[in-house]
């Protein structure tokens, strides 16, 4: 099923009504800055960083409104960044490149370099340096079954899932292995100094009350945390709670013919049989290779001629597998990037 149509109405409202606050992270940064009085701890919450996925922004909204007129405290710095909100207003993803791959110093030869999304990555650079906990709130492209976080694992990492409880799956990885070669997300530009960056996928991009509660969850519970270790001397440990089901990325089916097609209707976390025909009828056949759970199946546009539009992606879908084991026994080991 595809995404209902963008309520660009209510985004330019809800854009207008945070810029109305004042109080911006940075310079040339939409969004909103809040600065307590008790402790330096720095709380960033990214919305929109691809621009179509404004389902996190009126509860942004709602936070922002709450700092300011007091009816909730922090007693720390909390920003709200608006990744790419020149995108969102076109419901588009990105105007030139993914802005959650050029997080990164780029050569001048390489085909992001000044584009709008890596000018909006600098901007917002400053705003990450000095985070000390970045939560990134993100909405799939097509509809998933579950909400889920996804990052690599490490004993922080794993701390702060237990404490904050984002959503009821874990989709993980070994703690130096990047999401996508040669690019850098805002979550791993906080990762590399050392602090805790989260992804959560609310639910499929658009608008909904579903995304907008989970998102206000998960802003008041982290404030709540923090506030509890800077001002109360707490630990993530007394907050722990159980982990969610942990799975990892078993198999990638490349996107290696502009040929391939997958069926209509695929989800993510929908669970699939190995031998199971992926493919769309009349592409060449796209057996699932193996038992799981689909991730980010991939629906490029198509012109008038049926041809895709623009590069295609490199993989037509991941096959989720559970953990065989506690993430801690299996990465435990592994050097931290």
């Amino acid at each position: 099923m595809r995404a209902p149509a963008p309520d660009l109405p209510r985004l330019r409202r809800l854009l207008a009504e945070l810029d109305a606050l004042g109080a911006p992270p940075a310079p040339g940064v939409t969004g909103f800055t809040w600065q307590g009085q008790e402790h330096d701890q720095h709380v960033v919450f990214g919305m929109m960083i691809h621009g179509d996925e404004v389902g996190s922004l009126p509860a942004g909204l709602d936070l922002a409104r709450a700092l300011r007129s007091g009816a909730r405290r922090f007693g720390g710095r909390v920003s709200l960044i608006v990744g790419n909100p020149e995108a969102g207003l076109v419901d588009r993803r990105f105007l030139q490149a993914d802005l959650n791959r050029v997080f990164l110093d780029l050569p001048p030869e390489h085909p992001a370099f000044g584009t709008h999304e890596h000018r909006r990555a600098a901007a917002l650079a400053p705003v990450l340096d000095a985070a000390d906990l970045f939560l990134d709130l993100h909405q799939t492209i097509e509809p998933t079954s579950s909400p889920f976080a996804i990052f690599p694992w490490t004993p922080l990492s794993e701390a702060w899932v237990r404490a904050l409880q984002p959503a009821p799956a874990w989709v993980t990885r070994p703690p130096d292995s990047g999401f996508s070669p040669g690019t850098r997300c805002a979550d791993e530009a906080v990762r590399d100094r050392g602090k805790p960056g989260i992804t959560v996928e609310l639910s499929q991009k658009g608008f909904s009350e579903e995304a907008e509660a989970l998102a206000l969850r998960i802003m008041h519970r982290a404030l709540d945390l923090v506030d509890g270790m800077a001002l109360r001397g707490a630990q993530l440990a007394d907050a722990a709670g159980p982990l969610p089901a942990c799975y990892h990325a078993a198999h990638a089916i490349p996107f290696d013919r502009d040929t391939l097609a997958l069926r209509p209707g695929l989800r993510n976390f929908q669970a699939v049989r190995a031998g199971e025909a992926l493919g769309a009828p009349g592409s060449p056949p796209v057996p699932c290779p193996l038992d799981g759970l689909l991730l980010f199946p991939k629906y490029p546009p198509r012109g008038p001629d049926g041809r895709y539009e623009g590069p295609l992606p490199a993989e037509l879908v991941r096959i989720l597998q559970p953990l065989p084991g506690p993430p801690a026994d299996l990465y435990g080991g592994r050097p931290q990037s």
